[in-house]
């Protein structure tokens, strides 16, 4: 049938109607495909971020110890990795806006919301203006700000975390509350 209709439309109106319809009909059945395309494309999911399951209340949490990881930037996030307080890949960020030697960030989905959770490392012994201008705000106003914008942030020793989560509901809270326990009981061995 579908054969049938576009030998009717290409082939037995030239005749009636000459070559220069059947070359508007292409154009037209041409631009409806590509605006269909490209309309199509704008729904789809850009990224597909990894999903962290909230660990239900039944169940009791024994998180691993942080002696048994480097004292690096690397053996945090392997730290909050191991312990579920983040999931998916790790990007390395651009860190000398802020005066850090290092920084990371994992984007995942939690109970339907977007976190981002952001770790930086300092070199205390040699920090430069823009990295005791960060530190020092941090420990004052628990922010500091970077490229205009303010972004709350907490110290621990030379690791600084950067936590946001658009939603605030119980389980979003305990989450965050579990990352901060976890990013505060960071205090390395030797990694063995």
């Amino acid at each position: 049938m579908l054969r049938r209709f576009f030998f009717y439309v290409f082939y037995c109106k030239q005749e009636r109607y000459g070559i220069d319809y059947m070359i508007k009909k292409v154009l037209a059945l041409a631009g409806a495909a590509v605006i269909a395309l490209s309309l199509s494309a704008c729904g789809g999911q850009m990224e597909q971020l990894t999903e962290l399951e909230p660990v239900s209340s039944g169940i009791d949490w024994a998180p691993t110890e942080a002696e048994s990881f480097d004292d690096s930037l690397d053996g945090l996030c392997k730290y909050m990795e191991t312990n579920k307080a983040v999931a998916g890949e790790k990007d390395y960020m651009s860190y000398k806006e802020i005066g850090a030697v290092e920084g990371c960030r994992y984007r995942f989905k939690f109970d339907g919301s977007t976190v981002q959770t952001e770790f930086y490392e300092f070199d205390l012994d040699n920090l430069d203006e823009k990295g005791k201008e960060c530190v020092s705000s941090v420990k004052e106003k628990g922010s500091f700000t970077v490229l205009g914008n303010e972004a709350p942030a907490v110290l621990n020793g030379k690791y600084l975390m950067v936590y946001t989560d658009g939603d605030n509901d119980e389980a979003n809270a305990a989450h965050r509350d579990k990352v901060l326990e976890l990013f505060n009981a960071f205090t390395p061995g030797d990694g063995k």
